[in-house]
């Protein structure tokens, strides 16, 4: 459903890679090869084409082929689940942004991911994603609903939760028709979050170097803002064991 409509309701993806690109050369300035996992429709990888060689992976083939449209010929995409994926290639940087990771519901398959992307990173590669914090989600279910209009469509968004870890986005798209009448288009896209020192400790265990950067506002402690980045570095010699 989302896919004809990801691109509208997202809006201009330009501060995002503006971020994305300038905290790639401060941490790895040499990188050259690039994979966005959960790329969506390849709005972040598009403008990074020029500068890298850059891959996506999503697992959903209606996201893909609207990524295709808009990427160079050759751009490899996969499609693959982010927890568990081999394609038998390494890269300078993964990226996974626009908070994907939030989409894996339990620990265990944010764990898979942080495996994943050690195997396909080089030495002295990065990993670098964003989530959304436990306390921006819970902010998020007070907020009766968000009502926004792109293009001639509206898009109505509520999002709820039954415990302190799963929450829901209970998404309507009124879809305008030639008729002049509406079409009603609905999802359900269910999102976890965990503390962030749990994150941070998991991504020790695999990781030489973890840092977090803040870029939304919050609180005065971590866990109270809103939306965190991870900027994660593979060691450069041999391999650390993850567990």
């Amino acid at each position: 459903m989302l896919a004809g409509h990801y691109d509208a309701v997202t809006g201009d993806p330009v501060t995002e890679v503006t971020f994305i690109d300038d905290t790639i050369r401060h941490a790895h300035n040499q990188a050259t090869t690039l994979l966005e996992v959960a790329c969506g429709t390849g709005g972040i990888i598009a403008p990074l084409a020029s500068r890298y060689q850059v891959s996506g992976l999503d697992i959903s083939p209606s996201m893909l082929a609207v990524a295709r449209q808009k990427l160079p010929e050759r751009t490899p995409l996969y499609l693959a689940d982010m927890r568990r994926f081999k394609l038998g290639v390494s890269f300078d940087v993964i990226l996974c942004v626009y908070h994907g990771i939030n989409h894996l519901l339990d620990f265990p398959a944010w764990e898979n991911f942080f495996d994943c992307a050690y195997e396909h990173l080089n030495y002295g590669g990065l990993l670098t994603f964003d989530i959304l914090t436990v306390r921006n989600l819970e902010m998020m279910t007070r907020i009766p609903k968000v009502v926004q209009r792109f293009d001639d469509n509206y898009l109505v968004m509520r999002v709820g939760t039954n415990d302190q870890v799963m929450f829901e986005w209970n998404i309507e798209v009124f879809e305008l028709q030639r008729s002049g009448l509406y079409k009603l288009l609905t999802e359900v896209i269910p999102t976890a979050s965990f503390p962030l020192e749990r994150i941070r400790k998991a991504l020790r265990k695999r990781f030489a170097n973890v840092e977090t950067i803040e870029t939304d506002g919050g609180g005065v402690d971590e866990d109270s803002q809103s939306r965190i980045w991870f900027v994660c570095a593979k060691q450069g010699g041999s391999r650390a064991s993850p567990r």
